[in-house]
């Protein structure tokens, strides 16, 4: 019984990574490489995270001043609503200023009918 064994494939990638593997030296400047290499990545992921929650507080800010804008304009519109409704506001006005006051006033006798009922 005849066997066919094919062993090129395994060899051939065997053949890749031992082609690297003799540039390739366990040492100090791997060590010290990977390890600065962690921190550069630690550092710009802790940067990264800072910069978002200092951006999440100027928009904080940025709304706040909105919301004291907003309540200001409010309590401005507040102040004008009580002027007009004042009575000397009425008064002054010039729909009140063309009335005109009768000669002689005139009462309604109420003979028994209701004028207003509740």
């Amino acid at each position: 019984m005849s066997q066919l064994i094919l062993s090129r494939g395994t060899n051939l990638r065997r053949g890749v990574l031992n082609k690297f593997a003799k540039y390739f030296e366990v040492g100090p400047y791997l060590l010290m490489g990977s390890l600065v290499l962690f921190v550069g990545l630690t550092v710009v992921i802790t940067l990264m995270s800072s910069a978002q929650q200092v951006t999440k507080g100027y928009v904080l800010n940025s709304l706040e001043a909105q919301h004291q804008e907003l309540i200001r304009e409010s309590e401005k519109k507040d102040m004008d609503i009580s002027k007009v409704r004042s009575l000397n506001f009425i008064q002054e006005s010039s729909k009140v200023k063309s009335m005109v006051r009768p000669p002689e006033v005139a009462f309604v006798s109420n003979s028994g009918t209701k004028v207003a009922s509740r």
